[in-house]
C-alpha cells in the first residue's frame, strides 16, 4: 500500500531550517538517491552495489521511481531502503527523481545514482576524501566502464550519472531543476561553479553502465522527451549571459546545422546557389561517413536534426520555479525499515 508523501524539506524550507531539523534527528554520513524507470533487469544489481560500496558506512538509501511499468518498484522493494514513486507522467523526468530524492535525504554529501549503473566501491572512496579535502568542490564524478588514461583528477564544467555532491552546494543553487526533461545534471553544474565552486572528475571507473548505440537511442531520447531539455535549459538562463553562453556553446554544432539549413532554404532564390549547397552537404555528409562509419553518421544526423527541433519546443515552454514542483504526486511505497526490508528479501530467495 502507498501513502502521499509530505513535500522535500528543500521545498518548503530553508537550509537553515533543515539544519534546526538534523539537529533533533541522526545525520547520515552518506545519502544516496537512486533515480529509475523501467530498471527492473539491472536494479538488482545496482543495489547490491550501493549497498556494497556503502558497507561500512552509516548511509540512508532512496530510491525516487518515474512511475515504471515494469517491475522495478516490486524488485527494489525487497532492499533495506526507502521507496519513492512519482505517479504523475508529466513530471516523471530523472531531474525530478533527483529533485525529490534531495529532499527525502538529510546527509551532508549526496550520491545520485542511475537505476541501471553499478557503483565501484574504489572510486567511492576517493570521491569522498576530495570532498574531504578540498571546500570548493561541490560535485565529483568518474569515468563510466573504462578509466581515463591520466592519472589526473581532471576539473570538468559539470559531472554526470553516478555523481556525489556537496549538500551545502546544492541548497545554494537550489538543487537539481525537476521540470527540465534532461541536462538538468549539466545546468546544475554551471550554476555551482557561478557560485563559486568546482567540479571534479577521478580518474577511477565510477560505474560500469550499459551503453546504448544505434538509430534507436535519438529516438528513444525524443520518446521519453530528453530533446527538449536543452531548448528549456537555455529559457531558464535567458537573465544569466554567463550561464546562457555556456549553454550556447555546448549547442555549437547543432546551432552549427540549424545555420546551414538556414543558407540552404535561403539559396532557394540564388540562381545555382542551391546546387552547391547540395554539394557541400554531400561532401560533409560523405566526410562524416568516413570517419565514423554509416551506421553512426546516420545516428549523428538523427539525433542533431532531432536535437534542433526539441530546442525549440524547449525554449517555447514556460519557466516554473523548482517549488511548484507538485509533491502530492509522489507516494511513499517503502519507508527503508532495514530488518523489514532484509526479512522480505529472504522470503523471496
Amino acid at each position: 500500500m502507498t501513502t502521499p508523501a509530505g513535500p522535500p524539506p528543500s521545498a518548503t524550507s530553508s537550509p537553515d531550517d533543515r539544519d534546526t531539523d538534523r539537529e533533533a534527528d541522526r545525520i547520515p554520513d552518506l545519502s544516496v538517491v537512486i533515480v529509475t524507470y523501467n530498471e527492473g533487469e539491472r536494479i538488482e544489481t545496482c543495489l547490491d552495489s550501493v549497498l556494497a560500496a556503502t558497507r561500512d558506512r552509516d548511509a540512508e538509501i532512496v530510491l525516487v521511481d518515474s512511475n515504471s511499468t515494469d517491475d522495478t518498484v516490486e524488485r527494489a522493494a525487497a532492499f533495506p531502503i526507502a521507496i519513492y514513486r512519482i505517479t504523475d507522467d508529466r513530471v516523471t523526468t530523472p531531474a525530478a527523481g533527483r529533485f525529490v530524492g534531495t529532499g527525502f535525504t538529510s546527509g551532508d554529501r549526496v550520491l545520485f545514482v542511475d537505476g541501471d549503473m553499478e557503483v565501484r566501491s574504489d572510486w567511492l572512496d576517493r570521491a569522498l576524501a576530495v570532498l574531504d579535502t578540498h571546500p570548493d568542490v561541490a560535485g565529483v564524478d568518474g569515468q563510466l566502464n573504462t578509466p581515463a588514461e591520466s592519472d589526473a583528477i581532471e576539473t570538468v564544467d559539470s559531472v554526470r550519472g553516478v555523481a556525489l555532491y556537496r549538500r551545502s552546494a546544492l541548497d545554494r543553487v537550489g538543487g537539481f531543476d525537476p521540470f527540465l526533461r534532461s541536462v538538468e545534471d549539466i545546468h546544475l553544474g554551471f550554476e555551482v561553479r557561478a557560485a563559486g565552486y568546482r567540479c571534479c572528475r577521478l580518474p577511477e571507473v565510477a560505474a560500469e553502465h550499459p551503453e546504448r548505440q544505434g538509430l534507436a537511442e535519438p529516438l528513444r531520447r525524443w520518446r521519453r522527451g530528453y530533446a527538449v531539455g536543452p531548448g528549456q535549459a537555455l529559457r531558464r538562463s535567458l537573465s544569466d549571459p554567463g550561464l546562457l553562453g555556456q549553454h550556447l556553446a555546448r549547442m555549437r554544432y547543432r546551432l552549427a546545422l540549424a545555420a546551414w539549413t538556414v543558407l540552404g532554404i535561403a539559396t532557394l532564390a540564388v540562381p545555382g546557389a542551391t546546387t552547391l549547397w547540395i554539394v557541400g552537404s554531400a561532401v560533409a555528409l560523405a566526410g562524416l561517413a568516413i570517419s565514423r562509419g554509416p551506421g553512426d553518421a546516420i545516428q549523428i544526423l538523427v539525433s542533431k536534426g532531432l536535437g534542433l527541433v526539441g530546442i525549440a519546443r524547449g525554449v517555447a515552454m514556460g519557466v516554473r520555479p523548482r517549488s511548484a514542483f507538485p509533491m502530492g504526486v509522489v507516494e511513499c511505497v517503502q519507508s527503508g525499515d532495514r530488518d523489514r526490508a532484509i526479512d522480505r528479501r529472504r522470503v523471496g530467495e
